[in-house]
């Protein structure tokens, strides 16, 4: 992973409030999470995580965007598949916050990039601080998750059901 300098950068509660993973904490709790988060930013085309290594961090994207990468095997081989695009207030990195597993995809920025970062120890920090605050963010990461399983439940359902339809044209050829 390579990353510029940090960039300095003030995060408005007001940003925060916008976006999902902050979704009903209070304008006290909002003015305490800018502490937490390290900023980094990425030129386009630079990894910010990749498949399979270990992380450790949360990302909410504060400009620019990002492109999720999954690798892949085909008959053509290995590649990897972009299956997202993300843009500002997105977040990703979160499976890893809850699941401590290795990253389950590459995410590389399609985009002058700047994320906020928020890694596991400062989450932990919350907690010790404002467990009702923790709590929230948690509730409102595993709704996410969620969302995303769903989004990609639908997807398998579809992806499967066009497949028996092509196999079974293929079996059975019109005249």
């Amino acid at each position: 992973m390579t990353k510029s300098a940090p960039t300095k950068i003030s995060i408005e509660p007001a940003f925060l409030k916008r976006h999902g993973l902050f979704a009903g904490l209070s304008e006290d709790d909002l003015k305490d999470l800018p502490v937490l988060f390290r900023t980094e930013e990425y030129q386009r085309g630079e990894r910010i995580i990749t498949e399979g290594e270990r992380g450790g961090s949360l990302y909410v994207i504060y400009q620019g965007g990002v492109d999720i990468l999954k690798q892949v095997v085909s008959r053509e081989g290995e590649c990897q598949e972009k299956i997202a695009s993300l843009h500002p207030g997105d977040t990703f990195g979160e499976m890893e916050l809850i699941d401590q597993q290795p990253r389950s995809a590459t995410v590389v920025a399609h985009s002058e990039t700047i994320v906020l970062a928020l890694d596991n120890i400062d989450l932990h920090k919350l907690n010790l601080r404002n467990t009702r605050a923790y709590a929230t963010m948690l509730l409102n990461l595993a709704r996410e998750i969620s969302r995303r399983l769903r989004a990609t439940d639908q997807y398998l359902a579809v992806s499967l059901f066009s497949i028996r339809e092509q196999s079974r044209f293929r079996l059975f050829p019109k005249d």
